[in-house]
């Protein structure tokens, strides 16, 4: 299974299972604001892919730092499992956003949200189980969507 394959199928368990999936803060209202735990689910099921990847969580920050988005750079590539989420608030001014992101070279939000952070997959959820989560409910929707999309 190729990342970007992988990255759809993800996708696709997020928006039919999104209900069920309690563990992960936020995603009754799938795909608006659960854009951390989207991509610490999918940063660890490109970990246990057999092949080896450098994978990235990034947080960027809006300029007055009143919102926050996290996405994932997987071999210098971008990909956002929640991107579209911003289509009905920022499609006006940025293009590209009214769909998933799949292995871009560069993030079409890039000047909106800028970086602030990066951190290995590994660590980023294990921060967000400390800090916004608890371990056993991301674990529990980790181990649903790893099965679902069979990794």
């Amino acid at each position: 299974m190729t990342i970007e394959q992988l990255a759809r199928s993800t996708r696709s368990v997020f928006e039919q299972h999104y209900e069920s999936l309690t563990g992960l803060p936020f995603f009754t209202s799938f795909p608006l604001n659960c854009c951390q735990g989207a991509t610490v689910v999918f940063g660890m099921l490109v970990k246990l892919l057999p092949t080896q990847h450098t994978v990235t969580v990034v947080k960027g920050d809006t300029r007055d730092g009143r919102e926050s988005h996290y996405w994932v750079e997987i071999d210098g590539l971008v990909y956002d499992l929640t991107l579209d989420q911003f289509q009905e608030t920022l499609g006006r001014r940025f293009e590209g956003i009214n769909a998933p992101l799949y292995g871009a070279a560069k993030h079409p939000l890039r000047m909106h949200f800028l970086p602030s952070e990066r951190q290995s997959a590994v660590l980023a959820f294990s921060f967000f189980c400390q800090k916004h989560a608890n371990l056993e409910g991301v674990d529990a929707a980790l181990q649903f969507v790893r099965y679902e999309v069979q990794v």
